[in-house]
């Protein structure tokens, strides 16, 4: 479930000009991701950019910063709606998040500050996590990208010789809350795609497809 398409792709060059020039296509991309937890609760808050409307077809198109806070309940799954408060030394930010149709607890935020703590609270029930950042002393994604664009180097320079193009999709996800990975993937149109895990901090490729 956490394991979610994503994707780093080349876009295709402007062969119209007497110099051809090529540029990334970037169509999400993960550059803060906090997390903690609690006997009851897992909380994870996301900032990037993303599309607006992600469509799997090889373009990045109208590319927005975004920030998101999901909430995983961890004892029961039953909340019709979960209250949090993200805080910091001089900053707070409150909201509410009711169930999806696929029990998952997401809500997109405005959030212009580093998170420190946030505070859950369910009916009666209230936790106060700490949150840490995975990716402290991490590459940037445009590092990560760099690595994954020489694992497929001889599939993507082939293409590139004939405008094929792709999208670059970069996530951080997790198996267990305990191990966290860069998924950088690079899309073609519809299930076409390359992908790699990578080791935030060394950038070592752990998986590749």
């Amino acid at each position: 479930m956490l394991i979610v398409l994503s994707l780093v792709c080349f876009v295709a060059c402007n062969k119209k000009g007497e110099e051809q020039e090529c540029k990334d296509a970037v169509s999400r991309i993960t550059r803060e991701y906090y997390v903690g937890e609690s006997e009851l609760f897992a909380v994870t808050v996301e900032k990037g950019e993303r599309e607006k409307n992600f469509i799997a077809d090889g373009k990045a198109t109208d590319v927005q910063p975004f920030a998101q806070i999901t909430i995983t309940p961890l004892k029961t799954n039953d909340y019709v709606e979960l209250g949090y408060t993200l805080d910091a030394e001089n900053d707070t930010l409150n909201g509410s998040i009711e169930k999806s149709e696929y029990g998952e607890y997401t809500a997109t935020l405005t959030l212009d500050f580093v998170p420190a703590t946030v505070t859950v609270t369910a009916g009666e029930e209230t936790s106060e996590i700490d949150l840490v950042s995975v990716l402290d002393g991490a590459l940037t994604p445009e590092d990560v990208i760099n690595i994954a664009k020489e694992e497929f180097k001889e599939t993507l320079d082939k293409e590139e010789t004939t405008g094929r193009e792709r999208e670059i999709y970069v996530k951080i996800i997790t198996g267990d809350r305990e191990t966290y990975y860069y998924y950088v993937s690079f899309i073609g149109d519809g299930v076409d795609y390359l992908a790699v895990l990578i080791e935030p901090k060394t950038g070592k490729v752990v998986s590749k497809k």
